[in-house]
């Protein structure tokens, strides 16, 4: 953690960039990148129900219990692929200027569909 001095003498720095290219500091800005509570959660969530995914099918294998363990595990993989396609849609899309855009989909983006 940054004591008073060192967050005063970290905040000149911004300022000054800020002031010389503007378009520099902006790109880099630290609040856009930080992880949230929430994001951090989930992440962890996601990650336990994985290793108990993994560890159970694992088990039900040694059980020899193939078809079980493999049903098991695609219900998991579909899950995760559903989760991921949620959350993706879910997002809100930012744009960097007001400038069209393309997104990697190939649909255009910008002022003409906002």
């Amino acid at each position: 953690m940054l004591n008073d001095h060192e967050r005063e003498t970290l905040l000149e720095i911004e300022r000054r960039l800020l002031v010389d290219d503007p378009a520099w500091i902006v790109a880099f800005d630290a609040t856009d990148r930080r992880v949230s509570r929430r994001r951090t959660f989930e992440l962890t969530v996601h990650i336990v129900a994985m290793v108990f995914s993994v560890a159970l099918t694992a088990l039900l294998l040694a059980a020899h219990a193939p078809g079980p363990a493999l049903f098991f595990a695609a219900v998991t993989g579909v899950l995760i692929w559903l989760i991921r396609r949620l959350r993706r849609n879910a997002r809100p899309r930012t744009r960097l200027s007001g400038a069209d855009t393309a997104d990697p989909g190939g649909r255009a983006t910008g002022p003409a569909q906002a």
